[in-house]
């Protein structure tokens, strides 16, 4: 039937054609609340925006460069950001530039590598002994309790054979520099083989977490690998660690203290732990990435040095047996690498 004839019958009969006339504007209704036919454009406000066609470029751009608009991007894997500015989760911190790393407070090492933990009495009396010379606590009973737990029984070859605990104290004695305490926390005690050498040591006490470290930074004159940084802790047992297992404020402490007293970038490092064995502490660093980072062949060059130094120093061990006091003449034949 034409279509005329539908509108006729309408109209000739107004019961019918109410009827009808009220469902298709209700129908209209319920589709213009629903959006039918409403144009793609902007989502509403509050809305996440609908990703399609050139849409998707601009995702993948959003993915690509981990910042978003004013309005809340959520990405599934990433960080949430908002207003082009990272959220950063508790325990986090930003680092350089928008980098970000674990914060000093969070659980950012190998925590379960440290054994016989300290509290209290053990590790509290540091905190009266911020500012006082080391030359004049080296002989305090608390800290010398403290250096017996913190530093290995093992022997070291400082000039001499002499157990590393005596290496330390040696070098506390000659220092006069003030002990430091940071953020009411991490103590540091300081020590130096001479007045006018470059040999240097530290003794760092995390208060919090009752774990200490020591290091000890001079130059070996008998033709093993020199200079060496040799770190220790009697609260580790584990054969082997990584620089990435150490306390993140560890690291960031032992570095501002290398700088200042000259240890070299790329240096042969060891590792003793509390059964007295030394291994090699390789560089995990990428010279050229990183606050480290470098240009041209500048830092290549520095991962290539740093690679033939822990070569080096993993073949020096193996020919002293990995001994704590390692030293050349522990070497019978002389190998042709030294």
């Amino acid at each position: 039937m034409p279509i005329h004839r539908y509108a006729k019958v309408l109209l000739l009969a107004p019961p019918v054609g109410g009827a009808v006339l009220g469902v298709a504007g209700l129908a209209l209704g319920v589709g213009l609340i629903l959006g039918w036919g409403r144009p793609a454009g902007p989502s509403a406000a509050g809305a996440k925006p609908a990703i399609a066609g050139a849409g998707q470029e601009r995702a993948n751009s959003v993915r690509a460069a981990g910042v978003g608009t004013a309005a809340r991007v959520e990405i599934a894997g990433a960080q949430p950001v908002l207003s082009g500015q990272p959220v950063l989760s508790r325990g986090m911190e930003k680092s350089g530039a928008g980098r970000v790393r674990a914060g000093r407070d969070g659980a950012t090492f190998e925590k379960a590598i440290f054994q016989k933990t300290m509290a209290g009495d053990d590790v509290g009396f540091l905190n009266d002994y911020m500012g006082r010379p080391s030359d004049d606590v080296v002989h305090e009973r608390s800290l010398r309790r403290l250096v017996s737990k913190v530093v290995p029984d093992a022997p070291f070859h400082l000039g001499v054979d002499m157990p590393l605990s005596s290496a330390m104290e040696s070098m506390f004695e000659v220092s006069a520099q003030p002990v430091q305490v940071r953020d009411g926390r991490y103590a540091m005690v300081f020590g130096r083989r001479s007045l006018t050498g470059p040999g240097r040591a530290l003794l760092w006490v995390d208060m919090q977490e009752g774990i200490g470290l020591g290091a000890i930074f001079f130059y070996p004159s008998n033709g093993e690998p020199t200079p060496t940084l040799t770190i220790f802790s009697s609260q580790v047992n584990k054969a082997s660690v990584k620089v990435s297992e150490l306390p993140a404020a560890f690291v960031e402490d032992l570095t501002r203290w290398s700088a200042i007293v000259g240890v070299p970038v790329v240096t042969t490092r060891y590792f003793i732990n509390a059964a007295g064995e030394k291994t090699v502490l390789a560089h995990e660093e990428d010279y050229c990435k990183g606050d480290a980072g470098g240009a041209g062949t500048a830092c290549e060059d520095m991962n290539a040095e740093a690679a033939r130094v822990d070569l080096e120093a993993e073949h020096f061990l193996g020919e002293t047996n990995y001994a704590s006091n390692a030293t050349l003449r522990m070497i019978s034949v002389r190998s042709p690498a030294f």
